[in-house]
């Protein structure tokens, strides 16, 4: 019982370790969570376009953020030679494989540069949760041509998902429909969350089939057609279209190794999150010309193509919701806030399995900057990027930024790696232990409780951990974090091993014993018998 007892501990302290991995995983880093300088409140969403203005071109003080005044920020060499600076030292410590910057405003790009394995501005990443603003821009154009209603319900476009009529497409819009954060489109409901902001993935998906239910198009060939080809984003793809341009081949990270593994996302209704919410494909110079219509106020260049209305443009960004977690606001692919000094800022972040961005906007300085990444590291690769994001962000607008801020992610691997190998180990001792016993003989039986919860209830724990601590289905959490769901796997299988050789181990003890019972009692049976003849024989 003292050996059993010692497993059953190790097994128990093994389910522990990944447990604690497990819930030190952080969630899938929410898209729309903005990572700049600390946001303030900026008022009632519903603005006139003079108070937007007024918000647009703010009175600064550049000592509070160290920024320049708007139209005094660095351009030409002066900024390239600063960026570079910062990027040289910042991008080795970020650990990504390969990164793309670009700085815009309305009238060009200021400054683009490639890194590591991104070899030139036309590789493609997917942008995740970037495409949401897109979306948003393909229905603005629908109901600019009456073909929409934003406060419709939105069954009354796409019927066959069955929406209940409570939720409009403008709910849909700002994410107050309700619906899950890791809810698929086929699985959405309307939860607690109903009438304030609460991000889902399913909004937009539902989004993008209305697009296709009214347009009569497939997602992609509308946003080629309508949103693409208008801005001279030539790379970019989505959807039902075929890629068009080389890809920035995306990576994962496994144990803080970097692999481009090929991985794929899945499609169809049933998965978390499609082309409409978080997987077109652009590369930095189409997200470039895409930030330029925005400050453009609808048109891709001054005098360009127009996309959107100016109208349209300014509800995308002030027709928004408060977020309840914190001070910024969401509206239609967007969040907006503004630093301390009142200056409006709209951001979104992306993240999908092998790729991370961020966009930003800054309207009162006619500023815009892109930054993608093609890798996801979920244990400090992540927020590495976003801190180097940061750190171009400010010398974009004239502020400063200090490369130590990039903390390489390598510390935290370790520290995971050496959990992840402890647990192994752990959970291998007691098949290690029966396979000893079985070589040796050993005629004693386990005992039937410990070995219950050794080798069945701990497995079916450790497999239900990353739905029960993350929210996430098993294939979801196995995509952002493949290295933990091998462990898991892994400690599960070697569990139900031990199990299997102790088990079998009884059979054949149980077996051989079978066996020896009867031939001990024919065994007295003949004894009796001979001595029955030999005393025949005396007499």
């Amino acid at each position: 019982m003292r050996g059993r007892g010692r497993l059953l501990a190790a097994g128990v302290v093994a389910a522990a370790l990944l447990a604690a991995c497990a819930l030190g995983a952080p969630a899938v880093a929410r898209a729309d969570e903005a990572l700049l300088p600390g946001p303030d409140d900026i008022g009632d969403p519903g603005l006139s376009e003079e108070e937007v203005a007024q918000i647009a071109e703010p009175e600064l003080d550049p000592t509070d953020e160290g920024a320049a005044l708007p139209g005094d920020e660095p351009v030409g060499a002066e900024l390239a030679s600063r960026l570079d600076a910062f990027l040289d030292e910042a991008f080795p410590a970020c650990g990504m494989p390969g990164v793309a910057v670009a700085v815009v405003d309305a009238d060009g790009v200021r400054y683009l540069r490639c890194l590591g394995d991104v070899t030139s501005e036309d590789r493609t990443f997917v942008v995740g949760s970037l495409s949401k603003s897109m979306t948003a821009v393909a229905v603005m154009q629908l109901a600019e041509e009456g073909l929409v209603d934003l406060d419709g319900p939105a069954c009354s476009y796409a019927p066959e998902t069955g929406v209940p009529v409570s939720v409009t497409v403008r709910d849909l819009l700002n994410q107050t429909s309700g619906f899950g954060y890791f809810e698929s489109l086929a699985g959405a409901s309307v939860g607690e969350s109903a009438g304030s902001f609460s991000y889902a993935n399913a909004n937009y998906d539902l989004l993008g089939r209305i697009v296709e239910d009214v347009s009569g198009l497939g997602l992609g060939t509308y946003l080629r057609e309508r949103v693409f080809s208008p801005l001279g984003m030539d790379d970019a793809s989505a959807g039902d279209e075929p890629e068009r341009a080389p890809r920035a081949e995306g990576h994962r990270s496994w144990f803080g190794a970097w692999v481009a593994d090929g991985f794929e996302h899945g499609e169809g209704d049933d998965a978390w999150g499609g082309p409409a919410s978080g997987y077109v494909r652009a590369s930095v110079s189409d997200m470039a010309a895409y930030l330029r219509m925005y400050l453009n106020s609808g048109c891709a260049a001054p005098g360009g193509a127009r996309v959107l209305s100016a109208g349209s443009v300014h509800r995308m960004i002030f027709s928004r919701v408060p977020d309840p977690a914190g001070d910024t606001y969401y509206g239609m692919g967007w969040t907006t806030y503004s630093w301390d000094d009142g200056e409006l800022v709209m951001s979104h972040d992306g993240q999908v399995e092998n790729y991370v961005a961020r966009m930003c906007a800054i309207p009162g300085r006619d500023l815009g900057v892109v930054v993608l990444a093609d890798g996801n590291d979920e244990f400090g690769g992540n927020e590495a990027f976003f801190s180097l994001a940061d750190g171009a962000t400010a010398i974009a607008v004239g502020g400063r930024a200090d490369p130590a801020d990039v903390v390489p992610p390598l510390g935290e691997h370790v520290r995971y790696d050496v959990l992840y190998a402890l647990a192994v180990l752990l959970c291998a001792l007691p098949l290690a232990w029966g396979a000893l016993r079985r070589r040796r003989g050993s005629r004693r039986a386990p005992r039937a409780l410990p070995a219950l919860l050794l080798h069945m209830a701990a497995p079916v724990y450790l497999l239900g951990v990353p739905p029960l601590l993350t929210g996430m289905r098993w294939r979801d959490f196995a995509a952002f974090y493949p290295d933990q769901a091998l462990v898991l796997l892994a400690c599960a299988i070697l569990l139900l091993a031990g199990g299997l050789v102790g088990l079998s181990g009884n059979a054949r003890r149980s077996g051989a014993q079978g066996v020896a019972a009867p031939l001990d009692r024919l065994g007295g049976a003949g004894a009796r018998v001979v001595g029955a003849h030999e005393v025949g024989e005396r007499l």
